[in-house]
């Protein structure tokens, strides 16, 4: 049944979020099939996420006594009841809008949005009667109350403290530590404590997860609506003093995006649509950070520093780059970034290129804004790359190691550890391991030292001159007149083909001639490139799997044997700037987004999803809204603009 809604409506879904890491997530026929899906899921300051309130059961009453039910709920066997039937027209941008037509006159008679403040857990709801004539709706809350990568029951509620109140126009909800505030801009409310039992989210089955959940609905809401009238509602995790003034802020954070309107064949325009995608980037920033993916992932080292230069183009970017900058500092340990910087409990210093990213991240930093930071903040930055460099090349508490016969890192197997972006393990062990020397590893550490050379001048006591020469010989030894090596594994390099010499070859101090980069172009044609992303091994590779499908064990094995991913495209787009002319680069950029471009200027992408399968791409895997695969568009599009300034002059 899922496949065939996919295919009515999309397999894309819908996400918007807060600084705060919350957010509300769900599909184009509003049914629940992910235990995230839901309309307020709660960002706390640690991280964690906890899932409030989850969907809720809707019915409208017409004129003539005829009732339909809005909502669609799955249930083990059987989906109940099945109001997308009575959607006939949906937009993702900026916010997720629902139209649904009259099955009595074939006239579209309601509009449903769904919004969030910008800086709370505050969700607005609101419903718009797109007729002339009054009808009336039911709507019952379903809340759940719990962690969002969890599932709840009736027990849980029963063995819980909890305290309701109801009142005309607003109720809190409370269970443990949790609190939930309702308000409505019109109608009643009604005390009715009801249980939904065995919701059943079915892609969480096929993940292999728990898939059932009961859901408490404690009062339901009862409005008519005139012609022409809009009703709100609003769940928030705060009280509020002043509904207006909260509806009102609500609405002007997406004020000056364009929205598109009900006609045949709507479109943004090419300028409406890189302003939505800023917006989609925007829906990952915190505070001083960014989430690396919706639902399930908070912030990671490594995601933050591979997408950070798309926020160098937002109107605050300088501001709040070094806010992350100075944010990652307070928690460098031994010289490295965390990888995982969310949850205290789940925080980890398990990365090599994580650490390598944020410094160079530093230099592109210093080189994009020049004219803007101060010599203060110069300096403090410097300083912290200093730090980091000495550590690499002096700490022995660190799980990889400078090798100062060739200059480059290598990673002792004996750590059993996976250190680079390639990062599975399965009971301990990696899945891909890269034990030896990763040929991104390298090139990073390259330009990380050839950089350092330029802007700190000497201030490092190591020869630092002597071993960037090392590194420049020793990284010839990755090409060999055809092939690029993965790694050097006990002094050889292996030639299995996955994207990271592309990765290597992307970055901005090069140590290719002109012909291997060449090659490298080829090569990735030829074996990794799709509409989606690149593979992350070649279909050739007797380890390639073609498909991201099933339990955690199966898509584990599949996540960097074969997968699609998306943030790729940005390293290869780099690596093409190199090779072709203008005209030439200007088109096949073109050809890395088109796919993308073309969802959102319809209206029916929110965000850019973490994966696809490494055979057929065609339907999004992995986290649905991933920050480094819309950094990935988002850079590639400046490219573009760029470029064809530069054609045409």
């Amino acid at each position: 049944m899922l496949t065939q809604l996919f295919n009515q409506f999309t397999p894309y879904e819908w996400v918007i979020s807060n600084k705060k890491g919350g957010y509300a997530f769900g599909s184009a026929f509003l049914g629940n099939y992910r235990k995230y899906h839901g309309l307020l899921i709660a960002g706390k300051d640690t991280g964690k996420k906890i899932h409030l309130v989850s969907s809720l059961e809707e019915k409208v009453i017409f004129p003539s006594g005829s009732e339909y039910f809005l909502d669609t709920n799955f249930y083990k066997d059987i989906i109940y009841p099945e109001g997308y039937k009575l959607i006939k027209q949906f937009f993702y941008q900026p916010y997720p809008k629902f139209y649904y037509i009259c099955p009595e006159k074939g006239d579209f008679f309601l509009k449903k949005s769904i919004r969030m403040n910008e800086n709370k857990n505050i969700l607005l709801l609101s419903y718009k009667n797109l007729g002339s004539y009054p009808f009336k709706l039911f709507l019952r809350p379903k809340l759940s109350f719990r962690d969002h990568h969890k599932v709840g029951c009736v027990s849980d509620w029963e063995r819980a403290f909890t305290h309701i109140e109801i009142y005309k126009d607003s109720a809190l909800v409370i269970k443990e530590e949790e609190s939930l505030f309702t308000y409505i801009s019109k109608g009643n409310l009604f005390e009715e404590p009801v249980f939904y039992y065995q919701v059943y989210y079915p892609l969480e089955a096929v993940r292999g997860y728990p898939a059932y959940e009961d859901l408490f609905s404690p009062f339901f809401i009862e409005v008519e609506l005139s012609g022409g009238e809009t009703f709100h509602l609003i769940f928030s995790e705060v009280l509020l003093k002043d509904f207006k003034a909260e509806v009102k802020k609500v609405e002007n954070r997406y004020r000056g995006y364009p929205e598109l309107k009900l006609k045949k064949n709507p479109q943004y325009s090419y300028k409406e649509y890189l302003k939505i995608l800023e917006l989609s980037l925007r829906n990952f920033l915190l505070e001083e950070d960014v989430v690396a993916g919706f639902p399930w992932f908070h912030t990671w080292g490594r995601d933050t520093f591979i997408g950070l230069p798309a926020l160098f183009y937002l109107e605050e970017g300088f501001e709040l780059c070094f806010k992350i900058f100075k944010h990652y500092q307070k928690l460098i340990k031994n010289g490295l970034i965390p990888n995982v910087a969310g949850p205290r409990e789940e925080i980890n210093y398990n990365s090599v290129d994580a650490t390598l990213w944020y410094v160079l991240r530093i230099f592109q930093f210093l080189e994009f804004f020049k004219d803007k930071i101060s010599l203060s903040q110069k300096s403090e930055l410097l300083n912290t790359v200093e730090l980091i460099i000495k550590e690499f090349l002096s700490n022995p508490l660190l799980p990889f190691k400078v090798d100062l016969e060739d200059g480059l890192i290598e990673i002792p197997e004996t750590t059993g550890l996976a250190l680079t972006w390639m990062d599975v393990m399965i009971d301990g062990i990696p899945i891909t391991p890269r034990y030896g020397k990763p040929i991104e590893i390298s090139a990073l550490w390259f330009n990380v030292l050839s950089l350092a050379l330029k802007y700190l001048e000497g201030k490092i006591q190591f020869d630092l001159i002597s071993l960037v020469e090392k590194q420049r010989i020793n990284l010839k030894r990755y090409f060999n007149g055809e092939l690029w090596a993965d790694r050097i594994y006990k002094g050889e390099p292996i030639f299995e083909i996955r994207p990271n010499f592309v990765i290597a070859l992307s970055l901005p101090v090069n140590f290719a001639d002109a012909f291997s980069l060449g090659k490298a172009v080829e090569i990735t044609k030829k074996e990794l490139l799709t509409s989606y992303g690149l593979r992350s091994l070649s279909p050739r590779h007797s380890h390639f799997r073609k498909k991201y499908f099933g339990t955690q064990y199966m898509r584990d094995l599949a996540y960097h044997n074969g997968t699609v991913w998306v943030w790729l495209l940005y390293p290869y787009a780099e690596l093409l700037k190199k090779v072709l002319p203008k005209e030439k680069l200007l088109s096949e950029l073109d050809s890395l987004v088109k796919v993308f471009r073309e969802y959102f200027i319809k209206g029916k992408l929110s965000s850019i999803p973490e994966l696809y399968d490494g055979e057929n791409p065609y339907y999004p895997k992995g986290a649905p809204a991933q920050f480094w695969s819309v950094a990935a568009v988002f850079l590639i599009e400046k490219e573009i603009e760029k470029l064809k300034k530069e054609v045409t002059l």
